[in-house]
């Protein structure tokens, strides 16, 4: 059975020109993979002037099938079937916040603008370029990294070659240079609207291709630089809950709220153990032990690969006895976790307001949000550094459970005040007061 690709307001789907029941009696015969768009009751085709065979179709995925490796072009088809879902789902949600009359001549036309549709199809399919050669190694790179940072590598080369079509560009091994990284830091800027840090990682992206092509020799631009390929981050303004804070939220009665009870168990227990959502998330009996009478959490950290033993507190022995048949609470999708933990924040009154400033689209901002609204599932782990750290565990320490790797990275982590520090270090002996 397909599935439908949803967003907001429209419902995105890839199927052929051709009916199933056709295909299927002829499974070598190919058609067109036409996009079908459904909006308010109105329906809008488009062909992405791509075509495959029953047989090389995954019909749940709506992709060419992976495993196809004799399709020279399977990953050319995914990929602009992926441009073609996010950017249409993005335009279109554009078009509601606008309040403009969409019909399905303006779908037409901002797709064949997107995908400069007669260059496209006239391009022969090559094996050697750029993109074929990047989307190749982070295939290889799938096994050892997490599904997070295999998401973030795969949308930098969507955005490259929505940068390449926008500007009619074609992306070789010889297109980097410092006209390149100015160009591409304007896009991100202008077409994403993007906040600086998010920039700054698809570069950090972006160098990772650039160097193992280098060192392939792939790349033979002297102009080509490595160090050129940068851009800088910013200082985020984060937040941590104190200890008097995630008492509040501990006690707080939520049997008329389940889902922000769920969510409440699964934030406290981060808060506890200092661990990344993706490895406080989802925990289960099999990852209980019991070393010497003292139950633990162990962990393999999905980033880092490093095996770490967290103790369980009081505290999460009461909330897995309490609600959770003495296990631990159940998986929840991360974007209900941190809608559910801002309600709570705000039903707690944590309102007081906290400065902010970030770069967006190249311009700074500054924004006053109360405490609520910058509760995250990463504020449990900053939690844990910042709250141990004043109740003056040894660092080094605290970087056992935290997975930092330098005091440096550690230091810049944790939202303490200057003389929070400067009370930490006075209380450690080192002055005769």
């Amino acid at each position: 059975m397909e599935k439908s690709i949803k967003n907001n307001t429209g419902v995105v789907r890839f199927a052929f020109k051709e009916t199933n029941v056709n295909m299927e009696k002829d499974r070598k015969k190919v058609s067109p993979i036409n996009l079908v768009f459904s909006y308010k009751g109105k329906k809008f085709k488009y062909s992405t002037g791509y075509k495959a065979c029953y047989d090389d179709w995954d019909f749940n995925k709506q992709r060419i099938k992976s495993n196809k490796a004799l399709l020279v072009n399977a990953r050319e088809v995914n990929n602009l079937l992926n441009l073609i879902e996010t950017s249409l789902s993005k335009e279109y949600s554009k078009y509601i916040s606008d309040q403009v009359v969409v019909n399905n001549e303006l779908l037409k036309s901002f797709l064949d603008d997107l995908l400069k549709k007669k260059i496209i199809e006239s391009k022969p399919v090559k094996t050697d370029t750029f993109f074929e050669f990047a989307y190749n190694h982070l295939d290889d790179k799938k096994s050892r990294v997490t599904k997070a940072t295999f998401y973030s590598y795969r949308q930098t080369l969507i955005k490259l070659e929505t940068y390449s079509i926008n500007l009619k560009l074609n992306i070789t091994f010889d297109s980097f240079d410092i006209k390149f990284v100015n160009s591409f830091n304007k896009f991100l800027q202008e077409h994403y609207n993007h906040k600086q840090n998010s920039i700054s990682k698809h570069f950090k992206n972006l160098k990772t291709y650039l160097i193992e092509a280098s060192n392939r020799g792939y790349i033979k631009n002297s102009s080509f630089v490595v160090k050129d390929f940068f851009s800088p981050t910013e200082n985020t303004t984060a937040i941590y809950l104190d200890e008097k804070e995630l008492k509040k939220m501990y006690d707080e009665d939520l049997t008329d709220n389940p889902s922000m009870e769920l969510a409440r168990d699964i934030f406290l227990i981060g808060c506890y153990i200092g661990q990344r959502v993706g490895d406080y998330n989802g925990l289960t009996k099999d990852d209980i032990v019991t070393i010497k009478g003292i139950s633990f959490f162990k962990i393999r950290q999905s980033k880092t690969k490093t095996d770490v033993l967290c103790p369980i507190t009081k505290e999460i022995s009461e909330i897995m006895k309490l609600r959770h048949n003495n296990l631990p609470p159940k998986k929840l999708n991360e974007p209900d976790i941190n809608d559910n933990i801002k309600d709570l924040g705000k039903r707690l009154g944590f309102t007081k307001k906290i400065k902010c400033e970030f770069t967006q689209g190249g311009k700074k901002i500054i924004q006053m949000l109360p405490k609520y609204e910058l509760i995250m599932t990463h504020t449990a782990r900053r939690s844990f550094c910042t709250n141990m750290y004043l109740k003056k565990m040894p660092v080094y320490d605290i970087m056992l459970f935290s997975g930092h790797k330098t005091e440096r990275e550690f230091y810049k982590y944790i939202k303490i005040k200057d003389e929070e520090r400067a009370q930490y270090i006075a209380g450690k002996g080192y002055f005769n007061i």
